[in-house]
């Protein structure tokens, strides 16, 4: 029988018929519970809200079910030492024979899982070097991805893409904002990086950058430039994430700081005009501040979904050459389910909590000391 890209008749209709009764049962059950929620707010609880609470309640069990949930269990599994190795001891089926483990939960393990994050770990005891020094732990193969590199090489990563962003975005937003023609085209045309899914753009970037067939060498070869071995080397692998986390990440700041700049009223730049102010005066004076609401926002979010960017890095280089382009979150990824990995899937999430916090506190003390909810505290 004739496939397509692999897919057969049967294989698609075998799918269909999984699929198919899952949204029916979900649709029905999504019908049954707003129909009955509404019943008991309007007969029970007799609130005036009881058609709001109603509509809102896909949304929460959504929530729960796919937010709530999977961060608790993410914390559980961090007390656990569930791994390859000791899956049989988690099974319901294998509950009642004997493992290797004492108790499923506790303690001791999470204790185990956080400093393996951090120093190496041997037989349940902090490793020492000659010197009487912790040693930091190896969190992939080669001898230095450890945590310091790999929070290091991370800062720079999202320091470097967040200003490249915010630069590239605001100079679009800034030539958008003035009435030129096609404007409208223009926009468009610069939105399509952001609407295209990041694996389509990975892998295709990946191609772009080959030594030899690739788009860029291509480029630096009509300019009488040498060829680059993008994808071989570190330092020229790394700023070709870097590129295309960059091209991927500077139309939301268009987008975002394009609204920004409509909402200020133009009677603001006349008067400035009036003043005699200049055109950087005027930018410093008024736009910038004016921006301020838009702008701390979308810097958070910006460093948020950069620290996290697992997609471009390992589409584009897998983390080499040698695991010198991996950040934090690729880290942990090819720590966790990697070619050489041992799925210690309670390190694994110890080390994202880890990351969580470090996020956690960066926002917590970045719109705090930014003035970001200043508005907010003010009313």
């Amino acid at each position: 029988m004739e496939s397509i890209s692999g897919l057969t008749a049967d294989t698609i209709g075998a799918t269909l018929s999984q699929v198919i009764p899952l949204l029916i049962g979900v649709s029905i059950g999504i019908v049954v519970l707003e129909v009955s929620l509404y019943y008991f707010l309007t007969r029970v609880i007799k609130t005036k809200h009881a058609l709001a609470y109603t509509l809102l309640s896909p949304a929460v069990v959504a929530l729960v079910l796919f937010l709530i949930y999977p961060l608790i269990f993410n914390v559980i599994l961090a007390f656990s030492d569930l791994k390859r190795n000791t899956f049989v001891c988690y099974s319901p089926v294998a509950r009642g024979r004997e493992c290797e483990l004492d108790h499923l939960y506790g303690l001791d393990y999470a204790i185990n899982n956080f400093t393996q994050v951090f120093f190496r770990v041997r037989d349940g005891e902090i490793q020492r070097d000659a010197d009487g020094n912790l040693v930091w732990g190896r969190l992939l193969r080669t001898a230095d991805s450890t945590f310091p590199v790999l929070f290091g090489r991370t800062v720079v990563w999202t320091g470097v893409n967040v200003i490249f962003h915010f630069l590239g975005g605001l100079a679009l937003a800034l030539i958008m904002n003035q009435k030129i023609r096609f404007r409208g085209i223009y926009r468009s045309l610069i939105v399509i990086p952001w609407a295209i899914p990041t694996v389509i753009v990975g892998l295709t970037w990946r191609q772009e950058f080959h030594a030899d067939y690739g788009f860029v060498n291509q480029v630096l070869t009509s300019l009488g430039m040498t060829k680059v071995n993008w994808l071989s080397e570190e330092l020229p692998a790394f700023i070709a994430v870097i590129f295309v986390n960059v091209w991927l990440g500077i139309p939301f700041y268009m987008v975002m700081l394009l609204g920004g700049l409509q909402s200020i009223p133009a009677e603001y730049y006349e008067a400035s005009q009036m003043d005699g102010a200049n055109a950087w005066q005027r930018f410093k004076a008024i736009t910038i501040p004016l921006l301020r609401p838009i702008l701390i926002p979308a810097i958070t979010l910006d460093v948020i979904w950069t620290f996290n960017q697992l997609n471009v890095v390992y589409l584009v280089t897998r983390g080499g050459p040698s695991e010198k382009t991996n950040i934090l979150v690729s880290a942990l990824y090819n720590a966790a389910f990697g070619e050489s990995a041992t799925q210690e899937l309670g390190f694994a999430a110890a080390f994202s909590i880890v990351i969580f916090l470090i996020l956690f506190v960066f926002a917590v003390v970045w719109i705090t000391t930014s003035g970001g909810l200043k508005e907010v505290y003010d009313r």
